[in-house]
């Protein structure tokens, strides 16, 4: 593994005033929560995401940070193919949540939720809808494309990941579309959010939690 204490300083995405905030949140954890990351360290942007986890995970005792090399990184239970990329785990367990590209501006928005759904107490949901979510019994693996400016796209994120953690047949992955041109051209990509279902089916535009569920019923 990568020894993070080589990472100097604080991430300038968490300033003192965001910091006090997340700290207030991340006090309501009630389950360890660790966060892995396979990172390139000739990247640049592999060395942001880095410096912004070690400064996340110092804000709470319940938050671990794991660093791994790309090929230390293939036995990892979530997706490594778009680096850098973050998956989050509790009891050693792969949650389903992972992120690709340092989820800054407003995706930091989903990331703290994130946090705070697996280590709960979670946001509240309607029952109905949890069983609907846990019903669910086909593998399905949903991608969000973002940027890290779109308003509406925090909230799909949030969606699918909370999905995700309610049940282990569902794997959410946020990805930065301005890091993976490779991916927006394949997919031609003209406007965020943009889910990709299994690899196939796309959609463009806000999605609700409940419309989420609908299209992996």
């Amino acid at each position: 593994m990568i020894d993070w204490n080589q990472f100097e300083g604080t991430s300038p995405l968490l300033d003192e005033k965001l910091q006090g905030e997340l700290k207030k949140i991340f006090g309501k954890m009630e389950f360890p929560v660790t966060l892995k990351a396979a990172i390139d360290m000739e990247d640049e942007k592999s060395k942001e995401m880095a410096l912004f986890l070690k400064t996340a995970a110092s804000l709470s005792d319940l938050l671990t940070l794991e660093l791994y090399t790309p090929q230390e990184a293939e036995s990892l239970e979530f997706h490594t193919d778009y680096l850098p990329a973050t998956g989050l785990y509790k009891d050693g367990v792969y949650s389903g949540v992972s992120f690709h590209g340092v989820p800054g501006g407003k995706e930091i928005n989903s990331f703290v939720l994130a946090i705070y759904n697996l280590s709960g107490p979670g946001q509240e949901i309607g029952r109905g809808l949890v069983k609907k979510i846990q019903k669910i019994k086909k593998p399905a693996n949903i991608k969000v494309c973002v940027s890290l400016a779109c308003h509406h796209c925090p909230a799909v994120v949030a969606a699918s990941q909370r999905i995700a953690i309610l049940n282990p047949m569902v794997e959410a992955q946020m990805l930065d579309a301005n890091l993976y041109p490779e991916l927006v051209e394949r997919y031609g990509i003209t406007r965020v959010p943009f889910v990709i279902l299994n690899d196939e089916t796309t959609f463009t535009g806000p999605k609700t939690i409940e419309e989420l569920v609908g299209m992996l019923g």
